[in-house]
């Protein structure tokens, strides 16, 4: 089971990646026609559909593994069901807005497409400036995810101080260029709704990040190299001392001190 989950959780890295190209292309107008063989288009919408589909036959599984374990026989310890469960959720979560911002990104396309000298829409000229200038997924994602997995295959601890990557803020830009942009008068402009989608699925995705960071982070525990000063004081003798403790937590014992120095 836990090698099943180190799987999913590369798979998820591998969609991930595969969809962040997707919209960057999509965005910079370099998507091509998707229905010619060995196009760039072609090849990326089949490996998304790979990915998916493995994706989901996986988290399938693990579903249906930890429904019946319970029935198991404990040997050598109680199966954290709860923990897997939790964490199996919360990644189909994740993986369901990646493919809706996928999908949402599909009519970037067609807005590039369209001839901009045909078009008297001032909001589309400016969004189309917008989004030639930014990223809405960044590549740290598929780090973070790609450590996960690693931790959960070899059953080692997380690296100290992992952070999941803070999205675009694409409203705040779009008021920098004109605070009229957002306005519902725009709601009929092309890309008005795939923007609202693509903003809304981004964030939604980096939630159920930091929620599944966290649900790993209590299953296989974190690595801690901090040093810590602890000072004392003796009342009586009117004196202190300050001791430098270095500590490093164990996922399994969570406990274990290596080295002080008194100064």
């Amino acid at each position: 089971q836990r090698k099943n989950l180190g799987s999913a959780l590369y798979l998820l890295a591998n969609y991930y990646s595969v969809m962040h190209e997707t919209v960057r292309a999509r965005l910079r107008g370099l998507d091509d026609d998707s229905t010619i063989k060995g196009s760039v288009s072609q090849r990326l919408d089949k490996a998304r559909r790979t990915l998916y589909g493995k994706c989901n036959l996986v988290l399938s599984g693990m579903r249906l593994r930890s429904a019946v374990i319970k029935y198991d026989v404990p040997i050598g310890g109680r199966f954290p069901s709860q923990q897997f469960q939790d964490i199996i959720e919360s990644m189909q979560s994740t993986l369901n807005f990646m493919v809706l911002v996928s999908f949402a990104s599909t009519s970037f396309t067609e807005m590039q497409s369209s001839d901009p000298s045909t078009s008297s829409s001032e909001w589309l000229h400016t969004f189309r400036r917008l989004i030639g200038e930014t990223n809405v997924t960044s590549q740290s994602i598929t780090t973070l995810l790609s450590l996960m997995s690693a931790s959960v295959t070899n059953g080692q601890a997380l690296p100290p101080y992992l952070r999941v990557p803070e999205p675009f803020q694409y409203s705040q830009r779009l008021d920098e260029m004109d605070a009229d942009l957002l306005s519902v008068r725009h709601i009929a402009e092309p890309g008005y709704a795939s923007f609202a989608v693509v903003q809304i699925g981004t964030k939604c995705i980096i939630d159920d990040l930091k929620k599944l960071l966290a649900q790993v982070k209590d299953l296989v525990g974190e690595l801690d190299f901090s040093y810590h000063v602890i000072s004392t004081k003796d009342g009586a003798a009117n004196e202190s001392e300050e001791t430098l403790t270095y500590t490093k937590s164990n996922p399994t014992t969570d406990q274990g001190q290596n080295g002080a120095t008194k100064t």
